[in-house]
């Protein structure tokens, strides 16, 4: 579930960044703004930061007017809103990013970020009372995307995420750009629960950390290694900054993260092959790498081609809405979204909280976001579509990495990609004959289909081997 930064025009949403050096969040005046309840264990908090550089342009001492069911129709000078959908609670966005939420009732979350070329929503995995929530999401134009989640309950905190760093003389290490600090008694162990140590640790790892805050990291109670494969693909979007050194030896920073590069390192553009001399401080790049002690090494970078204002009549549109009278096989498919008619090719991209799926995925009754071009005759044809949620008890296909397993065959229940799953003695699995419940490591690729109950956990009905 990690981790691009930048997509397009997208700002870094690091919720609970005030850690991290964000400035103090800016809160709407009153209680009746915030909508806070008087005992504030009945609710949660959501701290963030928006990275300024990402933020909406905006004159100065003017104000932003924002939709209808904001908690006012105007607010503070801010380039852009956040707003627990369905309750009163807003924030604006201060000019270094900071925004806080707080009373935010406990269940389902959706969040909704307002500003100028901004309207995008993202739900969040339900929060209980006096849950502190961090959440990094990518937002851009209509389309809001987590990245990593961590929540902080009665003082003690979970974050889960890749290992970006690891300094081993310091016994810590950098997960999802939060630095974590071991001690004698911090307990190691994987995802068949046998005993690890700090030495075990690999940059690229995925892991779940439990712990308490500290005064600038998190130190770590238990570590989980949920995934040993260091050699997943590194995806940073972003624009370039402090671009230095040679085609031989280089490096420059997306959003404060560092980037490295050498003569193997690859460039491409819209037409086709580059060099190194296309890669300049403010362009905007897509980089593919593989994760390095606290640096990205770019195996092949493509530089975006300028900006260029939009055409008077604009083909492009999007929608979001309940998937029905779905239809279709292999990458040609065609729904109702709403009330719009959409179609998908082989150029379709399906996402799950920023992860990459199948179109097989796609089932009626979830909540889908659509992003493509419009056509001729008034269908869209789907460029992205990013699953907001899925009905209760409706179909649900995932894919990724296997953790956190426990239990004994068939009882099993694991991760994948944050979301709980349950296999039993209904559950099958595949490829057939050889594929049996015994197989399952924690780290193994895997797709799941089966059923997402209203508690959010998806009984798995069939598991497959990647």
């Amino acid at each position: 579930m990690r981790k691009t930064r930048w997509i397009g025009m997208l700002a870094f949403v690091a919720l609970g960044c005030v850690a991290c050096g964000g400035e103090a969040p800016q809160v709407p005046a009153g209680p009746s703004s915030t909508g806070v309840p008087s005992a504030a264990t009945q609710a949660a908090t959501i701290r963030g930061n928006v990275s300024a550089g990402a933020l909406p342009s905006q004159a100065a001492g003017t104000s932003l007017t924002f939709p209808v069911g904001f908690a006012s129709a105007t607010v503070a000078p801010a380039p852009m809103a956040v707003q627990v959908v369905g309750t009163p609670i807003s924030s604006p966005v201060g000019t270094g990013g900071g925004f806080t939420l707080e009373g935010v009732p406990p269940g389902p979350v959706q969040l909704r970020f307002v500003g100028s070329g901004v309207d995008a929503s993202v739900a969040l995995s339900p929060v209980n009372p006096g849950d502190a929530v961090s959440v990094l999401i990518a937002v851009a134009g209509a389309t809001a995307t987590i990245e990593s989640e961590s929540r902080n309950a009665g003082g003690k905190v979970e974050l889960e995420g890749r290992i970006e760093s690891l300094p081993a003389a310091e016994s810590s290490l950098v997960v999802a750009g939060r630095k974590v600090t071991t001690s004698a008694q911090t307990v190691f162990r994987d995802g068949n629960d046998a005993a690890k140590a700090f030495a075990d640790l690999a940059i690229g790892q995925r892991v779940h950390v439990k712990g308490t805050l500290g005064v600038d990291s998190i130190v770590a109670d238990s570590i989980l290694i949920q995934n040993t494969n260091v050699a997943i693909p590194v995806n940073v979007n972003g624009i370039v900054g402090q671009l230095s050194g040679t085609a031989a030896l280089f490096d420059f920073l997306i959003d404060g993260r560092k980037i490295k590069g050498d003569k193997t390192t690859v460039f491409f553009g819209d037409t086709g092959p580059l060099g190194f001399s296309a890669l300049k401080d403010g362009a905007r790049v897509e980089v593919k790498g593989e994760m390095r002690d606290g640096y990205v090494f770019a195996v092949r970078i493509h530089v975006n081609g300028p900006t260029t204002p939009e055409p008077p009549q604009d083909d492009s549109a999007s929608v979001e809405g309940v998937v029905s009278a779905l239809s279709g096989s292999g990458t040609a498919f065609t729904m109702t979204i709403g009330t719009t008619t959409v179609t998908t090719d082989a150029q379709t991209l399906v996402q799950r909280r920023g992860d990459v799926q199948t179109l097989a995925a796609i089932a009626n009754g979830q909540i889908v976001h659509a992003v493509g071009v419009r056509q001729a005759d008034g269908a869209l044809l789907a460029r992205k579509l990013q699953i907001k949620d899925d009905g209760p008890a409706g179909p649900f296909v995932i894919e990724g990495s296997l953790g956190g397993l426990k239990g004994v065959c068939p009882a099993l229940t694991f991760g994948v990609n944050g979301f709980t799953v349950k296999a039993s003695d209904a559950t099958k699995y595949f490829p057939e004959p050889s594929a049996k419940c015994g197989d399952l490591k924690s780290g193994m690729k895997i797709e799941v289909a089966g059923t997402r109950q209203a508690d959010g956990i998806v009984l798995a009905e069939k598991v497959t081997k990647q």
